[in-house]
């Protein structure tokens, strides 16, 4: 078969999956294949027969898709695998051997061991699952390392003040310039040599600038790269191991919009100091009450308009999910107006994929950051007039003001896409469509009606049967 990108593509709409792995030969390209999955993953393999005979191998050369290589990069693989073979080499071994080099030579490029190197090595190939490529000297995709890539790597670099080195700049916004980091602070001590003392009195100052829940996710990170760093023996032990969480327990919010705060949310904004795209984005928010990170990295082949439903993603969804025994995508609803402020951000996007494109990004490739919204908001504060709120609790007021209708709390931990936590969630294989699909209609109902000012105080109970 010719392999198309258009048809590797349409292989993660669920219509076109296998009951079970398809093994689609590659025409043109001898002994490649591509595997098709149930679950819409596309693997490309090459199947040869050694030097000297005997058993057939299979090599894989990688996965397709975002985090993995692309059809030409496939091909390239393949052709490199066949030259190997012609030389009389075992293409699988000779992989191997390259990157035993590679990864000696980034040893070698790695010099003192600084801290600022290992927050580079960390942040390439923990974070992104890349690797350094001595030929072009920077670091590319490693698609053939077993790596889970963290699902935004760029803000995590940026809580430890790594930025790669060639890529502009954005400008500076205020301040939050100039902030210590990891870098700024110790990043010319040899890793070996930095100290639990050095560490605790880091964290402890960003507490101090009255940043505590920043101090807690930079304690994470750290916890996390020198646990990396020992597995790799790039230090000897992790300086981490003790310390405790600089910036303590943290109180989950509470803050909910009532009814006239959201009103006033609703109607200020088209007059806020933000893009367009940006007062559709917050508005939808409210209305589908999904996660912030889940809008702003959405891809319009995530949406299906004609049958009103968004198909959030695996790897767009919070990491907890992915971590239960039978992880699956979010599907949620459409109300009308959700499709009407979906129709405009259309208008707005064009043929763009993402749904919310950056808007200075000019080969259209990248999305918002997530911190667009959380800015709007905070830099519209005096101008919408009310209780300081932040886009994660547009979500908690949609679900509170859903209960508030009388809609079950086990239909809004669906629409939430929460896990309630107990034995029957594992029998239970309904998809709770049609019930979330009620509740987000109601809402969106009731939510015209508070920004038209005609809300309810008393919500008339409904009896089902």
């Amino acid at each position: 078969m010719k392999l198309t990108v258009g048809w590797l593509d349409s292989r993660k709409e669920a219509r076109n999956r296998p009951s079970e792995r398809q093994e689609v030969t590659v025409d043109g390209h001898k002994g490649m294949m591509a595997w098709v999955y149930p679950s819409g993953e596309v693997v490309f393999v090459y199947r040869y027969t050694p030097p000297g005979g005997g058993s057939r191998k299979k090599m894989r050369l990688g996965q397709y898709g975002e985090s993995g290589i692309t059809l030409s990069e496939a091909f390239d693989l393949h052709r490199e695998a066949e030259r190997d073979l012609e030389k009389g080499l075992d293409p699988a071994e000779e992989r191997d051997r390259r990157e035993a080099e590679k990864e000696q030579a980034r040893h070698e490029r790695a010099g003192a061991d600084t801290v600022a190197t290992l927050v580079e090595q960390f942040v390439h190939q923990k974070l992104r699952g890349e690797r350094w490529d001595e030929g072009c000297k920077q670091w590319v995709r490693d698609s053939r390392a077993n790596i889970k890539v963290r699902k935004r790597p760029a803000e995590a670099a940026a809580l430890l003040g790594y930025i790669d080195p060639g890529k502009p700049r954005g400008k500076p916004k205020g301040r939050r310039n100039n902030v210590p980091t990891l870098l700024s602070e110790l990043g010319q001590l040899r890793a070996r040599e930095v100290t639990r003392k050095q560490l605790i009195a880091f964290l402890d100052a960003i507490v101090a600038r009255g940043a505590p829940i920043t101090a807690n996710r930079v304690y994470s990170l750290l916890v996390q790269m020198f646990r990396w760093a020992v597995a790799k023996d790039l230090v000897p032990a992790s300086p981490m191991v003790g310390i405790e969480r600089p910036g303590g327990d943290e109180r989950p919010r509470s803050r909910v919009l009532t009814a006239a705060e959201v009103r006033a949310f609703w109607t200020k904004i088209d007059k806020a100091d933000m893009a367009e795209q940006t007062r559709l984005a917050l508005k939808l928010l409210l209305v589908t009450a999904q996660r912030r990170g889940e809008l702003t990295f959405a891809k319009w082949s995530h949406f299906d308009l004609d049958q009103k439903l968004w198909t959030i993603p695996l790897e767009l969804l919070k990491s907890s999910h992915a971590r239960r025994s039978n992880p699956e995508p979010h599907q949620v609803p459409l109300s009308p107006l959700a499709l009407e402020l979906l129709g405009k951000l259309k208008a707005l996007s064009g043929n763009n994929p993402y749904v919310l494109p950056a808007r200075a990004d000019k080969r259209k490739k990248r999305s918002y950051s997530e911190r667009v919204l959380s800015r709007a908001v905070r830099e519209n504060a005096k101008h919408f007039g009310i209780e300081h709120f932040t886009p994660h609790d547009l979500r908690r007021t949609a679900a509170s003001h859903m209960t508030k209708l009388k809609v079950p709390r086990l239909h809004v931990e669906k629409v939430l896409n929460h896990s309630t936590g107990d034995i029957a969630e594992v029998y239970d294989r309904h998809d709770y469509l049609p019930e979330k699909r009620e509740a987000l209609e109601k809402w969106a109902r009731h939510l015209s009606a508070i920004v038209e000012g005609k809300e309810e105080n008393v919500v008339p109970m409904v009896r089902r049967g």
